[in-house]
């Protein structure tokens, strides 16, 4: 496991993990608050009652400075649903893209109040679909606390009212969320009917909208992880499979000394003093040593964990890196020398074994 840890792959899907990670998340927290109030620059502020639908609430004061929207007000009882309240619009363009956002937060206190709504008015997603408002509404109502305190309104909490859905016959209107794209104006009222009569006030100090990041850092820190156990996986994977892969020792007569005769007594010990031989084939070895193909089949996959062929291949690619570091011989007079017939298949082997070519392995080693 330690060496896994410590390998060059798995360290630098460390650093890819948590450079791109913290390149994400350091993105979305660099996402500032976008204010609708105080912005006097880009908004305008109005109030509003239930006179046009023919209410009778009455707003007492108003005040609007750079810091406070402030309104005292009396709710009327000749409508079922009475409201009064400020509404938001931009100045220029008339519509916002807030997409990049998803709640949000005010500051506000109530006196003798239940609690508030927030109205969004944004483009209707079915009106070139239907006869319906170009327009759509979407409000959540929350309760407020005595004195000033922030408040966080999630934008997938919005609805669309049921009066709402009624009027532009909406069939599926919780499917429908608010398209922040283009966001036409905000309204914030009195939500609750009761206390008719009596002198109700409310405070506004800041409007905004942010970007709540903490779904994303999860799902990033998830990603991260899940790379990073997919890579270790991975990893002990194949040191499980090296680990059970046997070793070959070669124990062999490098091809510059004098070869002996067959004893025929050791099949291995013929084929590690003639595999230069480019001819040595199980038949030959068979016939030589007087031992069965089958015998020597099946010992060398039982000893070594490889056929024949493999076997006398990396006989021949352990005695071609001696020649390469010990001799000046041309790649073709080193392939021919150890037993291959041309030297294209010598390179094929050579890499696949060594997993460098020949050439590369001269100059890395050869001193």
């Amino acid at each position: 496991m330690v060496k896994i840890l410590k390998t060059k792959f798995f360290i630098g899907t460390l650093v890819f993990a948590f450079v791109t990670g913290f390149s994400i998340i350091g993105y979305f927290l660099s996402i500032k608050d976008f204010p609708v109030f105080p912005n006097t620059h880009n908004f305008n502020y109005n109030f509003y009652t239930d006179s046009p639908s023919g209410g009778d609430s009455k707003i007492l004061h108003q005040t609007i400075t750079d810091s406070l929207i402030k309104l005292d007000f009396v709710i009327g009882n000749k409508i079922s649903a009475p409201y009064l309240g400020v509404s938001i619009v931009p100045k220029a363009p008339l519509s916002l893209n807030l997409n990049k956002y998803n709640r949000i937060k005010i500051k506000a206190r109530g006196s003798n109040l239940n609690g508030i709504s927030i109205a969004l008015f944004t483009s209707n997603p079915i009106s070139k679909k239907s006869d319906t408002n170009d327009n759509m509404l979407f409000f959540q109502i929350f309760e407020i606390s005595p004195g000033i305190n922030s408040y966080t309104v999630t934008v997938d909490k919005f609805k669309i009212p049921d009066w709402w859905r009624e009027l532009d016959r909406i069939e599926d209107a919780a499917s429908i969320k608010p398209d922040l794209n283009d966001l036409h104006n905000i309204n914030i009222s009195y939500a609750f009917t009761p206390n008719q009569g009596k002198t109700l006030s409310l405070e506004i100090y800041s409007v905004s909208f942010s970007k709540d990041n903490r779904s994303i850092v999860i799902l990033i820190i998830k990603l991260e992880l899940l790379l990073i156990i997919l890579v270790f996986l991975i990893l002990t994977g194949l040191e499980m499979l090296n680990r059970n892969k046997k070793v070959i020792t070669i124990s062999y007569k490098p091809i510059h000394e004098e070869q002996s005769e067959g004893t025929k007594t050791d099949f291995i010990d013929y084929v590690n003093r003639n595999f230069h031989q480019s001819a040595l084939t199980l038949e030959t070895i068979s016939i030589e040593v007087g031992v069965s193909q089958r015998r020597i089949t099946n010992e060398i996959q039982a000893k070594f964990g490889c056929n024949l062929k493999t076997y006398i291949n990396r006989l021949r690619i352990t005695e071609s890196k001696r020649l390469l570091v010990e001799t000046e011989l041309t790649m073709g007079e080193i392939a021919f020398k150890v037993g291959f017939n041309n030297q294209s298949h010598f390179n094929r082997v050579f890499k696949t074994e060594v997993q460098l070519s020949p050439s590369e392995y001269r100059d890395k080693y050869k001193k």
